[in-house]
């Protein structure tokens, strides 16, 4: 089992060690299914407290680098890409992310996925989709109505038939959280937004992809117009703005965050 011996650079603290594990586990010095070295092993070769160890180690599970599991060590996580995909979302300059931006990007990859999914949805497929649809009509609170929207979108992608079209809609699915918040926290959007949703599933139920494409598109760019001056602002500005708004609704951010990696 290879230590750190060649680490590029002297380990003294948490965030070496951190640094140097990730080098190795990136160049495949330890493979995927692997254990480390244990905690006594790696605080007695660098003269590390067991503390700053099990922190290191802790931060590497956090990234998904590695598996702690109880009574057996740290096991090297095979990369996946949706933890490919994550790491590039904390990594991605929030602030450079807009409505109009994140509006542009859904269309790009959702109104090509309604198409596709007119074509090859499976009765199971347009059944899930048409029970979002209803759900996130009758749904009785913001968190719900956030909840089986992004559903909605999320099975019509699915239905897609092409897992690389829902790795994307996974890499923005953050931003589309946010963006949900801010239509459905807005009376105008909501009534024009999920009228849409109807026609778009009853495209996909009649196989009628050129529809589905259109009702998509139609759909998913009202936020230029309705919008207003929040179309060029910073989205998760707009998203907890929307969400101060509602005093008397208990959901807080928090609880919206938790939909980004639900479905």
């Amino acid at each position: 089992m290879p230590l750190l011996t060649d680490a590029s650079a002297p380990i003294h603290s948490r965030r070496d060690l951190v640094s140097a594990l990730t080098d190795q586990i990136g160049r495949g010095d330890f493979a995927a299914g692997t254990l480390l070295p244990s905690e006594r092993v790696l605080a007695e070769e660098y003269g590390l407290s067991r503390s700053m160890v099990r922190e290191a180690l802790r931060t590497l599970s956090e990234r998904r680098l590695i598996d702690i599991v109880p009574g057996r060590g740290s096991v090297v996580r095979e990369a996946t890409v949706s933890d490919a995909v994550e790491h590039l979302i904390k990594i991605f300059d929030h602030g450079r992310v807009t409505p109009r931006i994140l509006i542009e990007a859904r269309a790009m990859i959702e109104t090509t996925a309604a198409g596709s999914a007119a074509m090859r949805a499976t009765t199971v497929e347009i059944d899930t989709i048409v029970r979002a649809r209803r759900a996130c009509d009758g749904a009785n609170t913001l968190l719900e109505r956030v909840s089986w929207d992004l559903a909605f979108h999320l099975a019509i992608v699915r239905a897609a038939g092409n897992p690389l079209v829902e790795t994307m809609f996974r890499a923005i699915q953050p931003y589309v959280v946010e963006i949900l918040l801010r239509s459905l926290t807005d009376t105008e959007v909501t009534y024009q937004g999920l009228v849409f949703h109807e026609r778009i599933a009853t495209a996909i139920a009649e196989r009628d992809s050129d529809a589905a494409t259109a009702e998509m598109q139609r759909h998913l760019t009202l936020g230029l117009t309705l919008f207003g001056s929040d179309i060029d602002r910073n989205l998760n500005l707009v998203a907890r703005d929307a969400l101060e708004s509602l005093v008397s609704d208990t959901v807080t951010f928090e609880d919206l965050m938790r939909l980004t990696h639900e479905g």
